[in-house]
């Protein structure tokens, strides 16, 4: 049997489906190029909004996800990604319309987070409202024996408009939306968080160099997908 192919339902954004096959790449031990990973990836930026959906403002975007999954079957696909955490209040759905494994996020992230810092730890999460409202982090970390603590309303609003603003994240405005992202990272640490989850893929495009310890999900994604395929993966450290 040949080696197994990943497949990516991506384009939620775009920027964090790239960011995904970077870490992959990242992650493979390999010394040519044929050493690497068979990735397949259906990249569509036209998949309705996530938080729109959960807020009661907008249409479902599971048939969307739902057809990429399949398109990624049909090529051969032999375990899914969505690389994108607020796609993942849909996880269940999702799931079960497939025989494939889809890997779970938020899951990874919850059961990372309680091995490397223990029973009781508070973790600060910086995520999209439809998020934040579906209680997906707080929910998988208290399963894992750990607590969450979220922006204030202010902050909240804050963080949604350096994501989805005219100038914010998802138009491509990383530099200036940076210093907004990490001063709430900064509050969350001040407020008892131990680490703050990038819990939304375009947070964890601005939180490099932080100044505190932050937990990528969309990194251990590509980690767990690379120790499937491979058995264990490199870290950039």
């Amino acid at each position: 049997m040949g080696e197994k192919v990943i497949g990516i339902a991506g384009g939620m954004g775009p920027a964090s489906t790239i960011e995904l096959m970077r870490y992959i790449f990242a992650a493979t031990a390999a010394r040519c190029e044929q050493d690497h990973i068979h990735l397949v990836v259906d990249s569509n930026p036209k998949t309705p909004d996530r938080t729109r959906a959960l807020l009661g403002e907008g249409e479902s975007p599971v048939p969307a996800i739902r057809a990429s999954i399949g398109r990624l079957s049909a090529a051969g696909a032999d375990l899914v990604l969505i690389p994108c955490n607020t796609a993942h209040a849909f996880y269940d759905e999702l799931a079960a319309s497939t025989d494939v494994p889809v890997l779970n996020m938020i899951e990874l992230c919850a059961r990372a987070a309680r091995e490397r810092y223990g029973e009781g730890e508070v973790l600060g999460i910086l995520a999209t409202t439809g998020t934040v409202r579906a209680d997906l982090y707080g929910a998988a970390l208290r399963r894992h024996g750990l607590r969450a603590v979220v922006p204030t309303s202010g902050g909240q609003e804050d963080l949604m408009q350096a994501i989805y603003g005219p100038r914010g994240i998802k138009a491509g405005e990383l530099d200036g939306n940076g210093p907004v992202v990490r001063g709430l990272g900064t509050e969350l640490i001040g407020r008892g968080a131990r680490a703050v989850v990038a819990a939304c893929t375009e947070v964890g495009l601005v939180l490099g160099d932080a100044g505190f310890p932050v937990i990528d999900p969309l990194r251990l994604l590509a980690e767990e997908a690379v120790r499937q395929v491979k058995g264990s993966p490199v870290s950039e450290g």
